[in-house]
């Protein structure tokens, strides 16, 4: 035997339930709909991953810690991105994913960075894609913002060759998901 200390890891069965709660959350956190821009509609097919194995991968992304995952969550609507200041109201949930609900989201949002002293861009590139919005403040990592549903393909890419960024994904009115990732080689 060397000198060499070995390291028990954890047990398999525990690892894959670990993986199995994450995956199971991403799948109730996300709203990965049907690709709605043509611009993401073609997933490269050098890259033969199933949305299983995507999932997989992030989810054991979260676990080792290469990507930070954060649920912030409001009571009230809007409550993540105002006081009240924004006179622009929602309708029902079943109008959010209209152009209209998209658009008042993205105000909204921009509005909230904008207040901030952060600068806003909209639709900057990703490494595959565009983000909705790119948030940027010197001394401040990168963050891209997702408002609506996103392909699991673009969160998986990006989150996976993009370190020392944020995504904030923007599902709903009063429910938002950001990844930081860690500033690590990313497996690819």
């Amino acid at each position: 035997m060397n000198n060499l200390q070995h390291k028990e890891g954890l047990p398999w069965h525990i690892v894959e339930k670990a993986i199995a709660v994450e995956k199971a959350w991403l799948m109730k956190s996300f709203d990965f709909g049907q690709e709605q821009r043509k611009e993401y509609s073609k997933e490269p097919t050098a890259i033969p991953l199933s949305k299983d194995a995507m999932l997989r991968h992030i989810s054991v992304s979260i676990l080792r810690g290469q990507i930070r995952a954060r649920e912030l969550m409001s009571k009230n609507i809007n409550g993540l991105w105002t006081e009240g200041n924004f006179d622009w109201k929602l309708g029902s949930n079943e109008e959010r994913h209209g152009g209209e609900w998209h658009r008042a989201m993205m105000n909204l949002l921009k509005q909230h960075f904008v207040e901030n002293n952060f600068e806003v861009a909209n639709e900057p590139n990703l490494n595959w894609g565009r983000a909705d919005l790119g948030v940027y403040k010197p001394g401040y990592k990168n963050l891209y913002v997702e408002v609506g549903s996103t392909s699991l393909f673009k969160v998986w890419f990006n989150s996976d060759t993009m370190p020392n960024s944020i995504f904030l994904f923007v599902p709903s009115t009063n429910y938002a998901i950001e990844f930081e990732t860690a500033n690590i080689k990313p497996w690819m």
